[in-house]
């Protein structure tokens, strides 16, 4: 009887000790699970920081670089095949961090892509220096271009006044320059008219100045006689009867005076001897002088009644 009482006592012991392990290695587990869970969160929340982390990293290297490009502006195009690398790398990288998670694998993208850019910056400052270089020396040629420039103007300008100088110093000119109709009386005697039916010949009277520049010789001086209605008489239309002026035009002349010139002051007369069927009209008669050279260096007129 009390071996039985005895066994009866001793079955809640034991069933008590297997349901007190079955407790603890629930709470256990319990508490296993919920520091793994903890744990996996933790992760997945440094997960998102670090993708996160890498992604801040690319648009700071992308916007560096796009603001690097439009600082640099045409200068960038030179190295458009190493922005395309780190475009493409970029893309890649983005790529990885929303569809793949690979730490290692993103973390030397990144690395690269970094590394490529500080090359890209390194370069682009060497091309600025050098271009930066070339403008300047550009801009050292150019100055030296238009300093030349300048100078050479400034000398073909003093040639230029110097020629004008020397060619109005050695041109010929004329003072006491006049004109009368004259006729002859039966004596042979020469007598000034103001009448054009008596007028048989226009007198010129001019003094040549004294120059040394000139070289002594003769000289050729050029009349032109235009009549009241500006029409010059001339004995002829050809070529044989005219001469260029400086202004370049060809001009009739009426008479060609030879004058033996050395130098020095030296009085002219000249006739323009009218023929005999021309009648000389009533008006005034428009006289004009030009040495050989083209230039006009004398006016006079003549009124007749």
């Amino acid at each position: 009887m009390d071996t039985e009482n005895k066994k009866k006592k001793s079955q809640p012991i034991w069933l008590y000790a297997i349901l007190g392990v079955l407790a603890i290695a629930l709470v256990f587990l319990l508490v296993r699970n919920s520091s793994l869970k903890t744990d996996k969160e933790a992760l997945e929340a440094e997960k998102e920081m670090q993708r996160l982390d890498f992604q801040a990293e690319v648009d700071s290297l992308l916007k560096v670089h796009n603001q690097l490009k439009e600082n640099y502006g045409e200068l960038s195009l030179e190295l458009a095949e190493k922005d395309s690398i780190i475009q493409a790398d970029a893309v890649e990288i983005k790529r990885l961090l929303d569809s793949q998670w690979d730490y290692n694998r993103i973390k030397k993208k990144v690395t690269q892509l970094q590394e490529i850019s500080q090359r890209y910056v390194r370069q682009m400052d060497s091309l600025y220096t050098v271009n930066r270089e070339l403008v300047a020396e550009n801009e050292r040629i150019r100055e030296e271009y238009q300093n030349e420039r300048r100078q050479n103007t400034n000398l073909t300008r003093q040639k230029e006044e110097l020629t004008n100088k020397v060619n109005q110093a050695s041109t010929m000119r004329i003072s006491n320059y006049s004109a009368k109709a004259v006729r002859f009386k039966g004596s042979g005697k020469e007598s000034e008219t103001d009448r054009a039916s008596r007028a048989e010949r226009i007198r010129m009277d001019f003094t040549v100045a004294a120059n040394e520049l000139i070289k002594p010789g003769t000289k050729l001086f050029y009349v032109r006689i235009a009549d009241p209605r500006r029409a010059i008489i001339s004995k002829g239309s050809g070529d044989e009867y005219s001469f260029k002026s400086t202004e370049g035009e060809t001009l009739q002349y009426t008479e060609k005076v030879r004058v033996n010139y050395d130098g020095k002051e030296t009085a002219v007369r000249a006739y323009y001897v009218k023929p005999d069927a021309y009648e000389l009209m009533p008006g005034t008669y428009f006289i004009d002088v030009y040495e050989e050279g083209g230039k006009l260096i004398g006016q006079t007129t003549v009124d007749l009644k």
